[in-house]
């Protein structure tokens, strides 16, 4: 799992001209919840890219008046004009307490099917679950490579220790379909087929 460590300052007021003083010098006011305590805090905008800009699961280390915090980034709210990052919520990590994200789906394997025209299609790239903090995974995989033209994978074939799937499980998140050209060129042939006998 990868930590993504940001340095911040504690926040003293909490204002809206205070938050606005902030976003000018280049920092994103923000709050940490869920643990002991909530603490509001800023840091520069560049501490932020990391976990922000990226399809991966990652965790923040939060340095903050003395004390270092693990947590998850939850929410974000952006100006709607210039998408400029106005302010996060980050929720502290508890040993004992599950949380709830949002990991990426990958796959792995390549089916057989792929040699003869087919190609994996997969219906969700992210899966919301539940866990403790030491089970969160940092992506969750499927293997593929047993699928054959038709096949749907779903919800219900994936399994990872310590870990919920917050999604029904008759959901399909992989189908093997057969390709437009592959597709076409099953046309153009069945066409010339009775003209070839001709």
């Amino acid at each position: 799992m990868e930590v993504v460590k940001i340095e911040a300052q504690l926040r003293t007021d909490l204002g809206k001209k205070a938050s606005k003083g902030l976003r000018k010098q280049g920092n994103i006011p923000c709050n940490l919840y869920g643990g002991k305590e909530n603490v509001n805090f800023y840091a520069p905008a560049s501490s932020f890219k990391a976990i922000i800009f990226t399809p991966d699961f990652k965790l923040a280390e939060i340095s903050v008046g003395g004390k270092t915090y693990r947590a998850i980034l939850k929410d974000l709210q952006a100006e709607p004009v210039t998408d400029r990052i106005d302010h996060l919520d980050f929720q502290e990590l508890v040993d004992d307490k599950p949380v709830k994200v949002a990991v990426p789906l990958k796959f792995t394997g390549t089916p057989k099917a792929a040699a003869m025209g087919g190609k994996v299609e997969q219906t969700m790239r992210k899966l919301n679950i539940l866990a403790l903090p030491k089970d969160l995974p940092s992506v969750i995989t499927l293997d593929v490579s047993d699928m054959d033209f038709g096949h749907i994978k779903r919800i219900k074939e994936l399994s990872v220790p310590g870990v919920t799937i917050l999604h029904s499980q008759s959901i399909p998140v992989a189908r093997l379909q057969v390709t437009r050209a592959v597709k076409e060129e099953a046309a153009a042939a069945a066409k010339a087929a009775p003209a070839a006998k001709k």
